[in-house]
């Protein structure tokens, strides 16, 4: 006599997501997961409720150390001296692009003017277009000469997307560059304004490159993925979906902390822009290469800290380390940020192409020789203390 055990019955999971729980049905293709029919407004593509979203707001829901909240308790209203309301988000100009006429030359000094071709002389405002925006800065050099800056006042230098030090920026559409995310430094050289594809959003009560690291961190950059999964078309994330996202809420200590490693991180990058401005391409390269080790760095110790595997943010370069030591975590930079700039094309080239034009994965390669450097940087603050770490 044979007896029939009654099958397993698969328990359904249930997905924590900001919009509220979802319960899964099914895992594998086709997915099944049910969602309350007033949550379908926005979203009715299955891809932005899939379970393979849960692991992260698994961290930032459930697991992570700091409190999380919407980016868009950071955004302020803000009000000028004439009482006029001013968006704390916002991008450039829409429409055709206003260049000075053939034959205008780039006068230098500070402020930095513009020759026109009849002997008059107006300001020069940097024009940042998608290209300009590097993950590790802002790069002016990306455009030709004769569409690097515009004329101050000009049709596309409206004051409310004029730039400021401390200024978020995002670009906001494009495949192979929505998401990219550069703070303003305070020693930027010149003024600066931005095209309508990039946002600038203005932030209070939150450390601007603690928020800059996380988005390009996976915790992030899953978030804008989500909202662009089934996307059709132009790729595009607008101010409603930047303002959902989720941020973790940094110590002010810990934000601090990445705040200092962040501007040692741009003063590479400028190291970087001066070469090219001298046109030596190759220094240029390498400078751009330490940048990129370093950001990535520090973006790894942002995601331990919200996985626990981390309790603080370490300096890229220790304030106190001799030059010879800083020379070599240069080097190692470098190394990283060649290696990950590789392994990164090596995946778009295959089918794991993403929409962003930030990373939507970590490389192990590179993970590993990032410990490496903390460990490095561990053993210098223990043989030279310094009394400000």
């Amino acid at each position: 006599m044979t007896v029939k055990t009654p099958r397993r019955t698969q328990r359904p999971q249930v997905l924590h997501l900001p919009e509220g729980d979802v319960t899964v049905l099914r895992e594998r293709a086709p997915v099944m997961v049910l969602v309350e029919q007033g949550r379908l407004v926005e979203r009715m593509n299955p891809e932005f409720w899939s379970p393979r979203w849960g692991p992260i707001y698994e961290i930032l829901l459930k697991r992570s150390p700091f409190p999380v909240r919407p980016l868009r308790d950071f955004i302020p209203k803000k009000v000028d001296r004439w009482g006029q309301s001013q968006p704390g988000i916002t991008y450039g100009q829409v429409g055709h692009r206003e260049y000075p006429p053939k034959g205008t030359e780039v006068v230098q000094g500070k402020p930095l003017q513009l020759r026109l071709p009849d002997g008059s002389q107006v300001g020069a405002v940097a024009y940042l277009q998608v290209r300009n925006v590097r993950r590790t800065g802002v790069d002016i050099y990306e455009s030709p000469p004769a569409k690097r800056f515009i004329a101050e006042g000009s049709r596309n230098d409206i004051l409310r997307s004029r730039l400021q030090p401390g200024d978020l920026l995002i670009v906001n559409s494009g495949v192979g560059s929505v998401g990219r995310t550069v703070v303003v430094p305070s020693d930027e050289p010149f003024m600066m304004n931005i095209s309508q594809d990039i946002d600038r959003i203005v932030l209070e009560g939150i450390e601007p490159a603690w928020v800059a690291v996380f988005l390009q961190s996976r915790y992030g950059a899953a978030q804008m993925e989500r909202w662009l999964a089934g996307v059709s078309g132009q790729v595009k994330i607008d101010f409603d979906e930047i303002r959902t996202l989720q941020i973790p809420v940094p110590t002010p200590e810990l934000g601090q902390a990445v705040a200092r490693a962040y501007r040692q991180m741009t003063k590479s990058h400028q190291r970087a822009m001066k070469a090219k401005k001298q046109e030596q391409s190759d220094r240029a390269e390498r400078w751009l290469d330490v940048a990129l080790g370093q950001l990535e760095t520090l973006i790894a110790q942002v995601e331990w800290l919200l996985e626990g595997v981390q309790s603080d943010i370490r300096p890229l370069i220790p304030p106190h380390c001799p030059p010879r030591l800083a020379s070599r975590l240069r080097a190692e930079y470098r190394r990283i940020g060649r290696l990950h700039r590789r392994l990164e094309q090596m995946a778009e080239a295959g089918e794991r192409k993403s929409v962003l034009g930030i990373p939507s994965q970590r490389f192990k390669p590179v993970r590993a020789r990032i410990r490496r450097v903390l460990r490095w940087i561990e053993a210098i603050h223990k043989t030279y203390p310094h009394p400000t770490m």
